[in-house]
């Protein structure tokens, strides 16, 4: 069992390190160096305060964070901790998406769960769960990576719950916001099951605004204010996430990865791939190939 002092210096460490998961270990009580220097938030970040106070800069905006409180961060958002009482105590997660996205899948929340549960920089409120996100942070400790596959496994599904948890806890917050701000988040939920469904066939923003009942223009509005990306932008990142996965999962070839997903032919792809990704589909499942090697 670690005591508080090797807590800080495991994070420290992590954070140090760019591990994909940082985690305090339970409670502490100071902050690493590393969050008081315009520190950049990866994908999620997560600290609760379970007794005194703390304040932080966040986008150029202070903001404080007191006892029975939780901050949450999100995906790129820069911030520093400015200062903490006598009696601060917290609890620390980051973690990046990619650590779980092979088990989140094409799913509603794999697909762009950042912006869903927190498609504002950042978000300081009494959750109710306090006591339940500090005991992921104890089990996440309990389960670091090792060369393990078991332990590997189970530290995502840890993360997966973790995931699912948050997202539950700004739906929560969706249902009790403004009447405007809880039908933007359902508009938006509802745009990404249909993407979910039919990303393959359909990629023009009129589909999806009819389907909605809404007129492309204020679907298109709606959208970027609450995740930073237009609706296309959505259904062309669904179609390179199937495709990348084609290409370094199966030995498809380019021509049958083409047709699998819908497009004229194989050139067209190769050029739509390349705008996204900045390599073609060839060179990229070459670079993949040889990192597995090394």
């Amino acid at each position: 069992m670690t005591n508080i002092s090797e807590n800080i210096n495991i994070l420290e460490q992590q954070i140090s390190s760019d591990e994909d998961v940082c985690c305090s270990c339970g409670i502490i009580h100071s902050f690493p160096e590393a969050l008081r220097c315009d520190f950049r938030v990866a994908d999620v970040g997560i600290i609760v305060c379970r007794s005194g106070s703390f304040a932080f800069t966040c986008e150029g905006a202070e903001y404080v964070v007191r006892s029975d409180e939780t901050l949450f961060l999100s995906h790129g958002v820069r911030f520093s901790v400015t200062s903490k009482s006598a009696d601060c105590s917290v609890v620390v997660i980051f973690y990046r998406a990619d650590s779980i996205r092979n088990i989140l899948g094409s799913t509603v929340v794999g697909m762009k769960f950042v912006e869903y549960i927190n498609p504002r920089p950042c978000w300081v409120m009494h959750t109710g769960h306090e006591n339940e996100l500090t005991y992921y942070s104890q089990l996440l400790a309990a389960h670091t990576p090792s060369e393990n596959i078991f332990a590997a496994n189970e530290r995502q599904l840890l993360l997966l719950s973790l995931t699912y948890r948050v997202c539950s806890i700004f739906r929560e917050l969706s249902s009790d916001g403004s009447n405007q701000s809880s039908r933007k988040l359902e508009t938006y939920m509802q745009l990404m099951q249909l993407i979910d469904t039919h990303y393959m066939h359909e990629r023009g923003v009129r589909f999806y605004a009819d389907r909605l009942c809404l007129s492309p223009k204020y679907l298109t509005q709606l959208v970027k204010s609450v995740s930073g990306s237009t609706v296309q932008q959505l259904v062309f990142k669904a179609i390179t996430k199937k495709a990348v996965y084609f290409i370094t999962s199966t030995d498809k070839s380019i021509k049958e990865i083409s047709d699998y997903l819908n497009f004229p032919n194989a050139s067209a792809f190769g050029t739509f791939f390349k705008k996204q990704v900045g390599v073609s589909p060839i060179n990229y499942r070459e670079q993949f190939a040889q990192s597995r090697k090394q």
